[in-house]
């Protein structure tokens, strides 16, 4: 706990030294004036006896004095008026230095707390010099009066006796000085100067005065032994500490006498109402004229230093010393002795007497406990009275360290005052029995209890504030003495009140530093709310300095504990004291704490919270940036960055969208790929990199542009002049709008020479390394978080290492005034935690970018289609390749995750079908396969294309087959030209997210004609029916237009029943009968029927519809197709022929825009299918057709699991030709021959024998 410099007994002891008053003749005072002091302030340093001294008690046993002290006044002195002293306690509090700090620790707190509190006892012992006299108590009158004359006077004999004359005429005045005794010890000197050769003359004098008022009352002070402008060694300064500032008061101002108990009340009223004080120190008199420029203007100036003493040599010090030992030993302290006996004999005569017959039926009829308004009726009693004698007596006892008998005086003397109501006196004999208590080491419990009586006494009955907080600093002192530390706080919390803020401050601090130092319980919860409270009513009383201290003191209590309201005001009033006394950046460091996520504070509060703290933080940077053009960016509390969410993107932005021009997606700071979708683009690369380089690396690596948490271990390679993109996400977490200006990343740049560039000072030159790109504004929505994209181009080789952010923070009321402050915010990337404990972090490189020479870029762009397709829509695409690099780039291939979906027949040059022999049963032709079908090479003009050039080719799309949302992808792969450059190759990305809508179904069955008699023939029924609902937002009319038929075994015939027409509104089906014949070829041919007239027929190419017909119809390898399993390929059931439908539909979209569209059904045609509902028998043997209606059990086969023998068995069909009517006449001829011709079809390639039976049907 803070310790005062005085232990208890050693303050109690110098708060009630032996008043002497001092009065010098001009001369004398002059001579004093030479040392730069007067006599008194010359004297004050040795005031304090180095011996120990000794004088006789009543008794005759001798009482010891150790480190006999006594006060010198000047007699003139007076106390300051309210409004002056009160300004000398601000002064004396203010004007102190702080203490130094030490660690405390107790229980879980650690604090940092000051090893002692000048400031307090600076007050502490102002509040008692301020004080008025009273006439209760005689510790404050003066007991000896040293009267001072020069041996420079004309006549010093006659000097001596006018000042004299003068003492006499102030004892009789009721004006102050008050005196002890009307016969107060008085005590001569002469002063002579040594420098004076007239030694003579200063002998003589001195003896006249020994022969006037005797030896040892007098005394020669041989003085200024040396001049001042002597260049030997100076004296030490021992003055300094002990010059205190003064305000002398002419006789005109001199109040005609201090407020004394002898009126009539102890508070008048004036004629108006308003109270007049009754003591400077009083509540009221904090209220009075605080701001009195005139009586402030007094209090002199303590800046310039002032040389002391530099006449005054050793002996000259000496000699001051033994002037004072010579007026205690020899002449006070035997005035004491003469003075105790004279009292002790004047009360044992007067004892029992009472003064009136008015004091002496109140101690009858009276109750003897002081009440509210007892003070009022207060008696009055004469100067010799016995109780003031009494309590005269006890006073000298205390002042001369006879404690046990100044107990007994006052003991006795408070009976009398309770006895005769006298509350005032009362209340000071209590104070000084419990002082005398406590100095003669008396533990008694009573004892305390007379200072709590006296307290309240002061208090409550007799209204004193002045006293009440008198008595209270001194049972302060003896409580701590005691270790007491809870009682003593209980009584200096009592002494806070609104009247008197920097006592309150004052109290409040020292009762908080005895909850620290109590023990039984531990109360640091206490001490900070207390330290609180004192701050607070420090700042009250405009001590700024001290209220901070208080407030960081509590802090140390309160941080890290969840009390976010005590915070934030703790928070709010360090800025404010901090801003005051100029301490700037601690000011800003506690309002940014102000403006944390933890604040729970309104709208309105957090706004002048930031304002005020953008204030502040401007006035700290005009100040900092002075005459300088460079200025330091310093990180700001708002807004947040949220470090896991930074991305880091080295990639070509998209060009500016054109109209009717779509660029392609890419990879953007803005992409969330799943798991799934992030393998699939990994697989294509994989795929694109081995067909074009032929083979694959050891380990392949994808190449990776976006750099997120997930993948923060690698470093990001930028290409030079190319940008580079930051997301950084920026949160709010305050309840206010945040308007932030002119954004841009901070960076440092460096390559292999050493160089090192940044931005991060403004006013450096920076541009020609890294070009910054700014960002206007960002408005940030009240508690939310704002992804921001923020861009740099490097134009130099090295390495970029992204440092943070840089904005200007607003806050503005209105246009007109706006408090706008640059600040940063810093990537801390390497504070993530852990996903698991023990696990090794890996360093975030994500923000260290290597910056290497230009590349090839390509720029891709699409026309723009509508999203919304039907089912089995067809749409072209035409697609532009540019190279806005600086070097040439080659090798362009596509590759897709959906072959089935995507057409490159425009430009394709392969020219092999998916139908020649293959050998899937070896894995390296499998993966070419499926190659093969995924990636597509661009043809370029002479293999390369060049900065600047374009190349335009078409691709086409399909809708898929189901309706919903649907993606179709596309990864382009290029490369440049020279190989060295890094990197080797880049890539493209681009989707387009659909959603499918409903268009046409389309159902066909198969049937066996019995009309052909020369080759074997097929009818198709074949339903279309318009999917599109009657009140669907989008509305169709689809328009069949023909029909194909894509077969290695048959063609279509030109022969169908159909409507001449065929328009399919929402929910209408159209029924058509094909036929075909059976043709043999190996490869499959394509065979149209149409529907329309020539001229209305389809009017794009046939190769498109033809490509995705057959990618249907051929076995290709889809490896991103899980249903699609490549080793079960081979087995997979052959499509005898795939029937494809066009159409055209006329289409109005949810906006009534109109358009027309094309697309085309394919469907599979199983020329044998089979029954589901009957079991299959596999048997051995022949394959054998029988007559269906004869009985199963006549005709049982050998059964065969042989499942290629089963395949065999469904892939013969037979016909049956005969006439459907005949004519004969049985009575002619019983037998009656029917012709029938079988036609037996095998559309297998193995030769087969079939057998056939006929049985007779049993009747």
């Amino acid at each position: 706990m803070a310790q005062c410099k005085l232990t208890p007994q050693e303050f109690i002891k110098n708060s009630f030294t032996p008043q002497v008053a001092v009065i010098c003749s001009p001369k004398a005072e002059e001579t004093c004036r030479k040392n730069n002091l007067s006599f008194t302030e010359l004297l004050q340093p040795f005031c304090k006896l180095g011996t120990e001294a000794h004088y006789k008690d009543l008794n005759g046993g001798a009482v010891s004095l150790r480190n006999f002290k006594i006060s010198l006044q000047d007699i003139n002195y007076r106390p300051p008026q309210p409004v002056l002293a009160r300004k000398f306690l601000n002064a004396s509090v203010n004007d102190i230095s702080e203490s130094r700090l030490h660690t405390v620790s107790i229980g879980d707190y650690t604090l940092q707390v000051p090893y002692s509190v000048p400031w307090f006892e600076a007050w502490r012992d102002t509040f008692l010099q301020v004080q008025f006299p009273s006439d209760h108590e005689f510790t404050k009158h003066f007991i000896a009066c040293m009267l001072i004359v020069s041996t420079t006077d004309d006549n010093p004999v006659r000097m001596m006796v006018d000042l004299s004359q003068k003492v006499n005429d102030l004892q009789m005045s009721p004006k102050l000085p008050k005196w002890f005794s009307n016969n107060v010890m008085r005590y001569y000197i002469i002063i002579h100067e040594t420098m004076d050769s007239n030694h003579v003359h200063a002998v003589e004098c001195y003896d006249a005065l020994k022969m006037s008022y005797g030896t040892h009352n007098c005394f020669l002070l041989k003085t200024n032994s040396r001049r001042a402008n002597q260049s030997d060694d100076q004296l030490p300064d021992p003055w300094s500490q002990f010059i205190s500032t003064k305000i002398q008061y002419s006789e005109d101002d001199t109040p005609e006498a201090s407020p004394s108990t002898s009126s009539a009340d102890l508070s008048l009223e004036s004629t108006d109402g308003n109270t007049l004080t009754y003591h400077p120190l009083s509540p009221e008199g904090d209220k009075l004229l605080s701001n009195d420029e005139e009586e402030v203007d007094k209090i002199p100036n303590k800046t310039n230093y002032v040389l002391h003493g530099a006449c005054l040599s050793m002996e000259d010090v000496e000699q001051l010393k033994l002037l004072i030992h010579e007026f205690c030993i020899r002449a006070l302290l035997p005035f004491v002795e003469r003075q105790v006996s004279i009292l002790n004999e004047y009360v044992a005569n007067k004892k029992g007497v009472s003064r009136s017959l008015f004091s002496a039926t109140k101690r009858w009829f009276t109750p003897h406990k002081p009440g509210s308004s007892g003070a009022t009726n207060a008696p009055i009693y004469y100067l010799d009275a016995p109780e003031l004698q009494v309590r005269r007596l006890g006073d000298l006892y205390f002042m001369f360290g006879n404690y046990s008998a100044a107990f007994q005086a006052y003991h006795t003397a408070k009976r009398d005052f309770n006895a005769d109501q006298a509350w005032l006196h009362y209340a000071g004999a209590l104070e000084m029995a419990a002082l005398s208590a406590f100095m003669a080491n008396e533990t008694s419990r009573k004892t305390l209890d007379y200072m709590e009586e006296s307290i309240t006494t002061y208090l409550n009955t007799c209204k004193m504030a002045q006293f009440a907080t008198r008595a209270t600093l001194f049972s302060f002192e003896c409580l701590k003495g005691r270790s007491l530390y809870g009682d003593a706080a209980h009584q200096l919390i009592r002494m806070t009140s609104e009247e008197s803020d920097l006592r309150s401050a004052l109290l409040l601090e020292q009762a908080a530093y005895c909850f620290l130092h109590s023990t039984k319980p531990t109360m640091v919860r206490k001490y900070a709310f207390h330290m609180v409270l004192a701050g607070h009513r420090f700042s009250k009383a405009a001590q700024r300095k001290h209220s901070l201290r208080c407030y960081k003191q509590a802090y140390q209590v309160y941080q890290n504990k969840g009390w976010n309201l005590a915070l934030d005001h703790i928070y709010c009033t360090i800025g404010k004291q901090a801003n005051n006394l100029d301490l700037l950046q601690e000011s800003i460091e506690s309002y940014a704490k102000l403006l944390s996520e933890d604040s729970r504070q309104s709208p309105q509060q957090q706004a002048l919270f930031l304002k005020e703290y953008l204030t502040i933080h401007n006035i700290l940077n005009k100040k900092q940036i002075g005459g300088t053009s460079n200025q330091i960016i310093y990180p700001l509390p708002l807004p947040l960055l949220v470090a896991e969410h930074t991305k880091v993107l080295v990639a070509p932005t998209l060009p500016l969208r054109i109209p009717g021009k779509v660029p392609a997606m890419g990879v953007t700071l803005l992409t969330k790929d799943d798991p799934a979708t992030s393998q699939r683009w990994q697989k294509l690369e994989e795929m694109v990199v081995q067909e074009v380089q032929g083979s694959l690396p050891m380990i392949f690596k994808p190449m990776v542009t976006l750099f997120t948490q997930e993948n923060c271990n690698m470093n990001p390679t930028a290409i030079l002049g190319e940008p580079i993109q930051v997301l950084v996400q920026l949160r709010n977490p305050l309840q206010i709008l945040l308007l932030l200006k002119d954004i841009y990343l901070l960076w440092q740049y460096s390559d292999d020479t050493n160089k090192f560039v940044t931005n991060e000072i403004i006013g450096t030159t920076s541009d020609q390394y890294v070009k910054t790109h700014y960002i206007k504004s960002v408005v940030l929505q009240a508690n939310s978080a704002e992804d921001v994209i923020l861009t740099l181009t490097p134009l130099a080789i090295g390495q970029v290492v992204l440092v943070g952010t840089c904005y200007s923070l607003v806050c503005s009321n209105n246009t007109e005034e706006q408090i706008e402050v640059k600040g940063k915010q810093v990537f801390k990337m390497n504070e993530r935690k852990k996903k698991k404990e023990n696990q090794e972090q890996k360093p975030d490189k994500r923000l260290h970018i290597n910056v290497v020479p230009p590349a090839a870029c390509l720029q891709v762009s699409f026309c723009e289609i509508n999203p919304e397709l039907l089912r089995n829509e067809l749409q072209q695409i035409s697609v532009e390749l540019r190279n806005v690099g600086s070097v040439p780039l080659h090798k362009v291939y596509m590759a897709t995750s959906t072959p089935h979906l995507l057409s490159s027949c425009d430009f394709s040059t392969n020219s092999r079908t998916f139908d020649d022999d293959v050998d899937l049963e070896s894995h390296v032709a499998k993966e070419s396969e499926a190659r093969r079908n995924h990636i597509t090479s661009v043809p370029l003009v002479n293999n390369q294309l060049d900065p600047g050039q374009c190349k335009n080719i078409n691709i086409w799309i399909k809708a898929p087959d189901i309706i919903g949302p649907a993606y179709i992808d596309l990864l382009i792969y290029y490369e440049n030209v020279d190989a060295v450059n890094s990197p080797k190759y880049r890539l493209v990305r681009h989707v387009w997210n659909l959603s499918i809508q409903e268009s046409i179904k389309v159902n066909v069955t198969t049937q066996q004609s019995s009309n052909s008699k020369t080759s074997e023939q097929l009818t198709l029924s074949v339903t279309a029916t318009n999917m599109n609902k009657m009140h669907h937002v989008i509305g169709t009319e689809i328009s069949v237009l023909n029909s194909a038929l894509l077969s290695e075994d048959w063609t279509l015939l030109n022969e169908m029943v159909a409507p001449e027409c065929i328009k399919l509104h929402s929910q209408e089906s159209v029924h058509i009968v094909l036929k075909a014949q059976r043709r043999s070829s190996k490869n499959s041919s394509y065979s149209v029927v149409s529907f329309v007239p020539h001229k209305q027929s389809l009017q794009y190419s046939n190769s498109a519809y033809l490509d995705f017909a057959k990618r249907n119809d051929q076995n290709r390898i889809n490896v991103f197709d899980t249903s699609n399993d490549i080793e079960n390929l081979s087995k997979n059931k052959k499509v005898d022929a795939t029937l494809i439908l066009r159409w055209q539909a006329h289409v109005i979209d949810s906006k009534s825009i109109r358009r027309t569209v094309y697309g085309q059904n394919q469907v599979p045609v199983y020329i044998i299918q089979e029954d589901e509902e009957e079991e299959e028998d596999d048997y051995l043997g022949p394959i054998v057709f029988f007559d269906n209606r004869q009985d199963e059990d006549s005709f049982t086969p050998n059964k065969k699991k042989d499942d290629d023998l089963s395949m065999l068995q469904r892939q013969i069909s037979y016909n049956l030709i005969h006439p459907v009517k005949i004519s004969h006449d049985f009575t002619l001829k019983k037998l009656c021959i029917i012709r029938i011709k079988m036609l037996l079809h095998s559309i297998a390639e193995t030769s087969l024998e079939v057998i056939v039976k006929t049985l007779e049907i049993s009747r």
